[in-house]
């Protein structure tokens, strides 16, 4: 385990850790963080995007990743709270998986705006 990351989702309270991650730390991290994002009852998830919003760059592999996932919990929490906020130029990078979604039985009017 590395040492920036809680042992598991029960952790609850200070995560400082994540101020001290460089993007090449984030990179060795992301699947596991990208996990947590799963569940967003989890008490730190609101940290847990934030961490994610400041890398958005590498987050595009892990996003497409979970776009063609079966779970559609997973992937109505993706697109809320993380894709919904991307810049053009990610949701350009997304447009396929993004047509997919909205192909599929989970699509919902609320995700129209999204290109």
């Amino acid at each position: 385990m590395n040492s920036f990351m809680p042992a598991d989702e029960s952790f609850y309270g200070d995560m400082e850790f994540a101020d001290l991650m460089s993007d090449s730390d984030t990179q060795l991290l992301i699947a596991q963080i990208m996990d947590w994002t799963q569940d967003p009852n989890w008490p730190d998830t609101t940290r847990i995007l934030d961490i994610l919003h400041k890398h958005e760059q590498i987050l595009i592999p892990y996003i497409r990743d979970v776009l063609k996932n079966q779970d559609p919990e997973w992937k109505e929490w993706i697109l809320t709270y993380l894709v919904a906020y991307f810049p053009d130029e990610y949701l350009a990078k997304l447009q396929e998986e993004l047509k997919l979604v909205m192909n599929t039985d989970m699509y919902d009017k609320d995700y129209k705006n999204i290109p």
